[in-house]
């Protein structure tokens, strides 16, 4: 049986495919919950509803979940994860109110973080530092397709006949895909046991949540980390807007975003490449300042190409600036704390995807909407600027 330390490493391939697998299943079932809740009428209100509470149950649970894998339970926790990304969507399928879609809801986003934290984790559990890079980038490149593939996939079985969307059918067919993820967690089970560690040994090294935020660099970390994903969202929700206001079709909107997914990829693939020629932290906040300047220009430059080499700049950076978030945070703590300080980083991410966006859509109501990417932008660029200053003084 093939250990962490053997060289040829399957069991990495099954945790790969395990993250593209979900995440496609997140991504499809999201956008099918919303056209569901609809169907049981839902109006824009419950909506917003729906999608908080998707990301304030796993906020409230991240560190709880931290601190069960760094006890050596990393491969329950993503058995467990993984059921909580098939059940809830059976049961998304079945509701027959909108309560219970919204309990669907929650546990759905309980297994995404579950999953996350789990997969994350196993990563400076199972490599040396100098690989955690490399490995994150590959971790977030299935992320990157699983997340590409899951809307079209979704929305093709909703729209294949014709008349109105056949949302349920696609839900089933969505948990059919999700199952697919069992699959792939047997293949992970091939890395070998990890020794579990009890609680009362965990206590005496556990560090409180406070203690490990005041870890130079930890918070600039989060900080980047949580301006990414607050502008991934905001660029995802708001760019249909821009093209509306602009005359751009829907057509050339949807490919404008998938040029973004596309580069994400590219430059998950070629990250290892990339911090063998540039130190981690340069490379980090040359990303966040680039991407910064890319949102900024959204607005300005709204012609079709313009915004093609816009949004792929910015895509490409963000694909950088995730597993390079990862890896500093995992490096920053102590191996009895990983797994809590990477549940802390996620736990900043959801924070970040429902306060930022909510505080930009209320500015919407007083100010055009492109100053959406004016918030997005300017805080990226505060990002790089903090992580630049961490390299040469304490934050």
């Amino acid at each position: 049986m093939p250990t962490p330390s053997s060289p040829f490493r399957p069991w990495f391939l099954g945790l790969v495919l395990h993250t593209v697998i979900a995440q496609a299943t997140y991504n499809g079932v999201r956008v099918l919950i919303s056209y569901r809740t609809l169907e049981l009428g839902g109006s824009g209100v419950v909506l917003g509803l729906m999608t908080a509470c998707y990301s304030l149950v796993p906020l409230f649970t991240a560190l709880f979940i931290g601190r069960l894998v760094d006890r050596g339970y990393a491969t329950a926790v993503l058995w467990t994860g993984t059921a909580l990304s098939i059940l809830p969507v059976a049961l998304a399928a079945l509701a027959p109110n909108l309560g219970v879609l919204l309990i669907a809801t929650m546990c759905l986003g309980l297994g995404q973080m579950l999953t996350t934290v789990a997969s994350q984790a196993l990563i400076p559990q199972s490599f040396p530092a100098s690989a955690l890079t490399s490995k994150f980038g590959y971790l977030t490149l299935g992320v990157s397709i699983g997340q590409t593939i899951g809307l079209p996939v979704a929305g093709a079985v909703a729209g294949a006949t014709s008349g109105s969307p056949q949302i349920v059918t696609a839900l089933w067919f969505m948990t059919a895909v999700s199952a697919l993820t069992l699959v792939a967690a047997v293949v992970v089970m091939l890395r070998g046991h990890t020794p579990h560690v009890s609680r009362a040994e965990a206590a005496k090294d556990a560090r409180t949540p406070l203690s490990l935020l005041s870890i130079r660099g930890m918070k600039p970390a989060i900080f980047a980390s949580m301006t990414t994903l607050a502008a991934v969202d905001l660029m995802t929700a708001y760019l249909p807007l821009i093209g509306q206001q602009n005359g751009l079709s829907v057509t050339t909107v949807t490919w404008l975003l998938t040029l973004r997914t596309l580069a994400s990829v590219v430059s998950r693939l070629i990250i290892g490449v990339l911090t063998r020629k540039w130190n981690n932290l340069s490379l980090l906040w040359t990303a966040s300042v680039l991407a910064g300047a890319c949102i900024i220009g959204i607005p300005v430059f709204v012609e079709p190409w313009m915004l093609a080499i816009l949004l792929a700049t910015a895509g490409f950076c963000f694909g950088l600036t995730q597993p390079l978030t990862m890896t500093w945070v995992s490096t920053l703590s102590d191996p009895a704390n990983r797994a809590a300080v990477l549940s802390i980083r996620l736990a900043g991410n959801r924070l970040s995807q429902v306060a930022i966006p909510s505080a930009a859509s209320l500015l919407t109501l007083i100010a055009p909407s492109g100053i959406v990417f004016t918030i997005a932008g300017a805080l990226l660029l505060g990002a790089g600027g903090v992580t630049l200053r961490n390299q040469y003084e304490k934050w």
